[in-house]
């Protein structure tokens, strides 16, 4: 794979040293609000996609995952309903929870858990376009940017346009209804956008449901082309339930008759246990953001000046009524988050070819958990928990030319942590942590829409609260009380990336990128023990990405196609040459968009995902899951104020698991008791827009 890279980077290089057509697109004219310093993806030394508006229209994902999926490297799952989802980029599997950082308009959706990010609290129908960084974001944003950045950013009103409203209708094959409501506008020094939805589903499983609310409101207010002041606000409410995983025996049993090696049928739409929901679920989530600004000039140089302040409550319980090994059982969960962020950004001209912009910040991260347990006959478990994380970072950039592009920045934190259990075994400890990073860059633009680029970066992710502190669970009927794992460290590595963003050619859109990291201490769930540790040895990832696009017969055509090798591996250590589980070694999509005419556009695209291990077996002792692909068609057409579109998914009806996990712990000899989850078969969502 390496060999190919290094061919493909270096004929994109030799062949398209010519300078591109006056009139072609100028590359990354968005500005990446991920960036932290007002890049656009052409100035950044970093592996940058970015899914437009018109990307999201046109795509037959009607999901934050399956959007995501079509980005190189990211592979995107829902294992049960819209509440039970994930990404993993980075090669990094099942923690990518706490290696992938997804922030909403800069503010961090991470939870300080092992829950990682709620990519339910998201709908679609708010969000103008989204930013991929490939590769750590560590000195931008510390902790969790080990394996890459995503950055949803919503939609907000334009100023001196007229009110608009917009009513959205929804339903799918699954009895799912959604309904939604959009209002838009701006006035000379005001802007305004308000969103509301409520959506419920079955789904495709017994006991899969899910019904939703969300309101959001975004705000601007400009009195002068100098100072302004941004005001965001969100609430989301949901209940919904969690049909758990099937053995091999409950899905194939349907092929069997009643019982299957003694075990009842449930059928593949089926629930792990046919008397009831394993879990009855419910969130609530509300934030409030508030970001003045200023914009000066002070000589030659332009100054931009934020102060970012975040306030979130987020309260999450789960009943479990009818548990097999102990009877009812509760979890309650009240997470209070708050974020402080000023950053000041100084662009200077220092030549008349050379421009340098230094971006310096702190980030003030404040969480406090209270975690609740009760089992039936048993004390109830009470874990109070904080985490206080203190970040400065500079970023310098110099531009010489408008082609070489040199960047360089570190980045210091330190975190202290407080547990305090006072039920059942009273546990009471505190922790602090301190550590840096570090990212060095070097582009050339060889044409105005083209580079390549290097990167270096010294990465760290600490851990989060429920590693040092584990609440109890419960094995094979056994319960293993919560424990403090003190000796815990942090995870650290260092990351290579190279690659190439080429647009030589008018309509022709290439990339490839090849990134390599070794990281030292992993955090990771072992299934020896059953505890969260650091791994003994070392582990390896390694990725090659590459991508293509064309724009025919003047964009009434549009082929894209990409596809990804990603190798995960323990290096030295107890499960040396293992490979990482949950880590597909190929990803592929491929797709092709039609304008027949005005207002229709059709598209159909397909989805690949290689063999992996299941979740759990590190030490690769049971059968990869199969490979799978899917192929999915959707029509839209607009008519004045009137938009109408189809989706027809998994049009072939494959059937595949989207995830899967071993037994239990160091059960890796008992593959017919893993549980797997099902992803749906042949469905069909259709809906309605109108724009008054």
């Amino acid at each position: 794979m390496r060999i190919s890279g290094l061919i493909f980077i270096l004929f994109l290089f030799f062949v398209n040293l010519a300078q591109a057509d006056d009139d072609s697109a100028d590359l990354g004219t968005i500005v990446v609000e991920a960036s932290r310093s007002n890049d656009t993806a052409g100035q950044m030394n970093k592996d940058v996609s970015i899914i437009t508006s018109q990307d999201i229209a046109n795509s037959p994902a009607k999901t934050l995952p399956e959007l995501l999926s079509s980005i190189p490297g990211v592979y995107g799952t829902i294992t049960g309903n819209l509440h039970d989802t994930g990404v993993s980029m980075g090669g990094f599997g099942v923690t990518s929870v706490s290696n992938v950082l997804v922030l909403v308009d800069g503010r961090r959706l991470n939870e300080p858990d092992l829950s990682g990010a709620d990519l339910s609290l998201i709908d679609l129908n708010t969000v103008d376009h989204i930013e991929v960084i490939q590769g750590a974001g560590t000195v931008l944003y510390g902790d969790n940017a080990v394996g890459g950045v995503i950055n949803i950013v919503t939609k907000k009103g334009q100023a001196n346009t007229k009110p608009s409203i917009t009513l959205s209708s929804e339903v799918d094959s699954y009895k799912g209804t959604k309904e939604g409501v959009e209002v838009s506008g701006g006035l000379p020094l005001w802007t305004y956008q308000f969103n509301y939805d409520r959506q419920q589903s079955n789904d495709y499983r017994t006991f899969d449901n899910y019904w939703a609310n969300d309101f959001s409101t975004q705000l601007t207010y400009n009195p002068t082309d100098i100072f302004g002041v941004d005001f965001s606000e969100g609430y989301h409410l949901d209940r919904y339930r969690l049909p758990g995983g099937l053995t091999i025996g409950d899905y194939f049993s349907s092929f069997y008759g009643t019982t299957f090696n003694g075990i009842d049928s449930v059928g593949r739409t089926g629930s792990e246990q046919t008397g009831g929901s394993l879990s009855i679920n419910s969130t609530s989530d509300s934030h409030f953001d508030v970001t003045p600004h200023m914009k000066f000039d002070a000589g030659t140089s332009q100054v931009d000046l934020s102060l970012f302040t975040s306030a979130r409550k987020r309260l999450t319980n789960s009943d479990f009524p009818a548990s097999p090994e102990l009877g009812e059982e509760s979890l309650n969960y009240e997470t209070d988050s708050y974020e402080f962020q000023p950053k000041l950004i100084v662009s200077t001209p220092l030549g008349e070819h050379l421009d340098n912009k230094l971006t310096a910040g702190y980030d003030y991260i404040y969480n406090d958990e209270d975690r609740r347990f009760y089992s039936a006959g048993n004390p109830e478990e009470v874990v109070f928990s904080t985490e206080a994380s203190h970040g400065v970072y500079l970023l310098d950039e110099l531009t010489v030319d408008e082609k070489w592009l040199l960047n360089a920045g570190a980045r210091g934190e330190w975190a202290d942590y407080v547990f305090n259990q006072t039920q059942q075994t009273a546990v009471k400890f505190d922790r602090s942590d301190t550590t840096e990073g570090y990212d060095g860059g070097l582009g050339y633009k060889y044409n105005p829409d083209s580079k390549v680029f290097v990167d270096y970066a010294h990465t760290y992710r600490l851990p989060n609260i429920d590693e040092f502190f584990q609440s109890p669970y419960y094995s094979f009927g056994t319960e293993v009380p919560a424990a403090a794992n003190t000796g815990l460290s942090y995870q650290v590595g260092n990351q290579y990336q190279l690659g190439i963003k080429d647009q030589s050619f008018k309509d022709i859109h290439l990339g490839f990128t090849a990134t390599e990291a070794q990281y030292k201490n992993e955090i990771f769930f072992d299934p020896a023990t059953g505890f969260n540790t650091n791994y003994n040895g070392r582990t390896r990832h390694y990725s090659e990405e590459a991508d293509a696009a064309v724009d025919l017969f003047n964009k009434k055509i549009e082929p894209f196609a990409n596809i990804t090798f990603q190798q995960a591996e323990f290096v030295k250590g107890e499960y040396s040459g293992n490979e990482l589980p949950y880590v597909p070694p190929i990803l592929a999509n491929a797709g092709i968009t039609f304008y027949p005419l005005a207002g229709l556009s059709t598209s159909f695209t397909t989805h690949f995902v290689g063999k992996e291990f299941e979740d759990g077996d590190d030490a690769n002792a049971e059968p990869k899951l199969k490979r799978y692909d899917t192929v999915d068609w959707n029509i839209k057409y607009d008519f004045k104020n009137v938009e109408l579109w189809l989706t027809l998914k998994n049009i072939f009806d494959t059937q595949y698991y989207t995830y899967a996990v071993t037994a239990g712990p160091g059960d890796s000899s008992a593959p017919g008791d893993d549980s797997y989850y099902p992803a749906p078969g042949r469905n069909i969502e259709a809906g309605i827009r109108l724009k008054f």
